[in-house]
């Protein structure tokens, strides 16, 4: 160990050459009294760092925007009013999201070039999620710890639709296809990112009925978001621009062109798993609407028109009455 600078009666030489404290205290107490605010607020530094998702104005667009795509979906699945809300943004290392104290389902997501991003669901909402597709009211049982194995491979159906609306979430940023790479409830061999890799994570709560509220959260490896970084930091301004009509125009031709599902729904019907399972060849479904009332013509999840059933050529066909006029 190194010998100190200076000696301890060199020091206490120095300090008695400053003055000593009585002197001191006096020369402090000649001082004008200073005046002092009336309210101080607590100053708090800024948290954000600089890969925080609240720096890509895009990025956080994004997330807004998948609120409404999710509610829209789930709705439709449920065949009721699904609450979806934004809870919060934050960067976050992948080590801390697979060390939760509580029941998850994995869905991890693979895009070529771009590396993997996950997905995490509560457990009681994949199985709500399940009941429905079933044709349930979407309920879970208390608290279920993992899923069965019916309920592991109905999931990749659910997965498979979150990846096609991840796809058209980004498109306008970057066109991905998102890959289903693996489902679990165990996070340890998952194997989406290094352990300590920082994450842009979104979480969203979702109100599935007044019993059952829960949470689900994307999780972006920076890797994975890197060569879209410049994009994502341009702000999304609301201020009007100017008409452009050769770009409008050649929207138009481009959507004019872009094939779309259209489905013919002749009725729906409820009926319990039980009953499903035991139905044989001859038996019929009701679905409670007469030969002659018109059904709905979609085009992908809008219903647009009213038709009729009929033949033409000898091949089922749909005859439009009218158009369905939305409720503003």
């Amino acid at each position: 160990m190194s010998e100190p600078i200076l000696a301890p009666e060199e020091i206490e030489a120095l300090m008695a050459e400053v003055a000593p404290s009585e002197k001191t205290d006096a020369m402090f107490a000649s001082l004008p009294p200073m005046q002092q605010p009336e309210q101080v607020d607590l100053f708090r530094f800024d948290s954000f760092d600089e890969d925080s998702p609240e720096r890509y104005p895009m990025f956080v667009n994004l997330q807004e925007r998948l609120v409404e795509m999710l509610d829209e979906q789930w709705d439709e699945l449920f065949r009721r009013d699904i609450s979806v809300q934004l809870n919060k943004l934050e960067s976050t290392v992948y080590k801390e999201l697979i060390t939760v104290d509580h029941p998850q389902v994995y869905f991890v997501f693979e895009v070529e070039s771009f590396g993997r991003m996950m997905a995490t669901f509560d457990t009681a909402l994949i199985v709500a999620f399940v009941d429905a597709m079933l044709g349930g009211d979407g309920e879970a049982a208390d608290d279920p710890e993992s899923l069965s194995p019916v309920e592991l491979r109905l999931s990749e159906r659910i997965a498979e639709k979150i990846g096609q609306t991840l796809g058209k979430l980004w498109k306008p940023v970057h066109p991905l296809e998102f890959t289903l790479f693996k489902i679990d409830h165990d996070p340890q061999f998952l194997a989406m990112t290094g352990a300590m890799e920082k994450c842009f994570s979104t979480y969203f709560d979702a109100k599935i009925s007044e019993e059952l509220t829960g949470q689900f959260g994307l999780h972006y490896p920076h890797p994975f978001l890197e060569p879209m970084f410049e994009i994502l930091r341009v702000a999304v301004s609301d201020e009007p621009t100017s008409d452009d009509t050769e770009w409008s125009d050649s929207l138009m031709d481009r959507i004019s062109k872009t094939s779309s599902d259209v489905r013919f729904e002749l009725g729906r019907c409820q009926i319990d798993i039980g009953t499903f399972l035991d139905l044989k060849p001859g038996e019929f479904l009701p679905l409670n609407i007469r030969t002659s009332d018109p059904c709905s013509l979609w085009v992908e999840n809008i219903p647009l028109f009213q038709a009729r059933a009929g033949e033409r050529e000898g091949i089922l066909a749909a005859e439009i009455i009218e158009p369905i006029r939305m409720e503003a």
